[in-house]
């Protein structure tokens, strides 16, 4: 099976990448701006250099086939400096990625927001602009909607510290409600976000259309939406 990893480096696709090396009988190729300097020592993944503003290398990537192609790629208005370029990295990146692939017919993994079906503001319409391009490619996906992501990053976020923390402390109580809306909106660890997207589009594929995942489906074991 060969995988396409898009934002490979990022906090999800991190996790998503460590997940992916213990399995067998894949190839992963990893698109990142700069090869990882601690990277994976699995033979099955391999970093390529990618520039996502050019053309050439969309249509190299073209040329390829794939079975799956999972997309992490996103960044925050504040890190990408304007709303121009914000909108850039989590809707015209992904939206030039699924047309690039779409000749093999992969099932497409995106990571979108919680509140990408309600969208207000900037953010959640991008991510409701991507979701929509993605569902009408005609070709089987899988979307996962995270609330705040927790884990690792490479800067520092004092908001994401203090929400980790009391996170840690309140999930053995959240986990006995059942309620989806509770769920809906409780933070979530990387690495689940993660496990989800292996799970939906591995393991559990739509056999047709697509399926969106958020919720207690990322958490437990429920079945998709």
């Amino acid at each position: 099976m060969k995988i396409l990893v898009a934002g490979g480096t990022g906090l999800v696709g991190t996790e998503l990448l460590k997940l992916l090396a213990q399995r067998s009988k894949i190839h992963v190729t990893a698109l990142v701006r700069q090869i990882p300097v601690s990277g994976f020592s699995s033979d099955q993944i391999v970093f390529r250099v990618f520039d996502y503003d050019c053309e050439e290398d969309f249509q190299k990537l073209a040329q390829e086939k794939f079975d799956a192609v999972f997309c992490c790629l996103g960044t925050t208005r504040k890190k990408a400096g304007s709303d121009k370029e914000f909108a850039k990295v989590d809707f015209e990146y992904p939206r030039r990625l699924l047309a690039a692939v779409a000749p093999s017919y992969p099932i497409f993994c995106a990571v979108s927001s919680v509140g990408a079906d309600k969208p207000r503001g900037l953010y959640l319409s991008t991510k409701a602009a991507m979701e929509k391009t993605i569902m009408s490619s005609g070709l089987r996906y899988v979307i996962i909607r995270p609330s705040l992501l927790l884990g690792q990053r490479q800067e520092f976020r004092f908001g994401e510290w203090i929400a980790g923390n009391l996170f840690s402390r309140l999930r053995p109580v959240l986990e006995n409600f059942s309620e989806q809306k509770i769920a809906e909106f409780m933070p979530v660890y990387a690495s689940e976000v993660a496990r989800a997207m292996v799970t939906y589009a591995l393991d559990r594929p739509p056999q047709e259309g697509g399926v969106v995942i958020f919720g207690r489906a990322l958490f437990w074991d429920d079945e998709p939406t």
